[in-house]
């Protein structure tokens, strides 16, 4: 018997892992974000006549603004969607195990072509952050968001290490290069794990989410709040949050999300 039991558990391999993360509790948000209608146009980047200009082209051309990044198929990348821990919001009691490993990674925000590389970026309090330089120019980088301030000048093809610090921010904030003053990122710091940036094709996953309901905002730097995000089934707030429950053991796929063209700031 004690035989039949263990060839069961290797036959059911994958199954069984399911069964015990359901177990243990958690779950998982996921969706997709896509623009109706035509996304502003990307001006090209004010490169002028910069001394540095040589080494800012992409293939001998300017580049174009990257604020507004939407693919052929109208799916809009770096959206944060972001679990609301503010005032009156559910609180997880912990994390699950597997973020105690971001906790304690390096994270990296480069420079390439006079470009911040990742454009959107989420740390944790109290993380350690790199700051490269692959270009053979100098670059500055300047974080200011509400809670973190950095001001940091990266010698050419090197990198220079910080410390995030202990505080939340609510929401994220503003990266620039003073040298370069077209250069901007987004950086979101927050302990609180449960946060996810929208990739290429506007999708996004939250893993291993307490059950419960919680409440999760949608925010991008172009549109701030997205209050006008349509989600099947669920209705927004000025902040853009919604309340969302998560099941032990499942996946929440929330589908297609979609964000009018026009609701786009200047």
């Amino acid at each position: 018997m004690k035989y039949s039991i263990v060839c069961l558990l290797v036959f059911l391999g994958p199954f069984a892992s399911f069964v015990a993360a359901q177990e243990e509790g958690w779950g998982n948000l996921t969706g997709q974000i896509v623009v109706a209608g035509d996304a502003p146009k990307n001006d090209e980047e004010p490169v002028g006549s910069n001394k540095d200009r040589a080494a800012c082209l992409v293939d001998g051309k300017v580049p174009l603004d990257d604020a507004i990044v939407v693919s052929d198929e109208n799916e809009l990348k770096n959206v944060f969607v972001i679990m609301y821990t503010g005032r009156g919001a559910n609180k997880p009691d912990s994390f699950h195990p597997m973020y105690d490993k971001s906790k304690t990674a390096t994270m990296t925000l480069d420079n390439q072509k006079c470009r911040f590389v990742p454009k959107a970026l989420f740390a944790r309090t109290g993380q350690k952050l790199a700051l490269k330089n692959s270009d053979g120019v100098g670059h500055n980088c300047r974080i200011a968001t509400f809670n973190h301030e950095h001001n940091v000048n990266i010698p050419p093809n090197s990198s220079v290490e910080i410390t995030l610090g202990d505080d939340d921010d609510k929401l994220p904030g503003d990266v620039f290069c003073d040298i370069h003053k077209w250069m901007d990122s987004i950086i979101f710091v927050r302990e609180n794990p449960y946060v996810a940036i929208t990739d290429e094709n506007g999708k996004f996953t939250i893993e291993n989410i307490p059950p419960g309901e919680w409440t999760f905002q949608f925010w991008h730097k172009k549109a701030g709040y997205m209050k006008t995000l349509e989600v099947d089934g669920y209705k927004l707030g000025r902040r853009g949050e919604t309340e969302i429950k998560i099941e032990a053991g499942k996946e929440l796929d929330l589908g297609k999300l979609t964000f009018d063209a026009g609701d786009f700031k200047d």
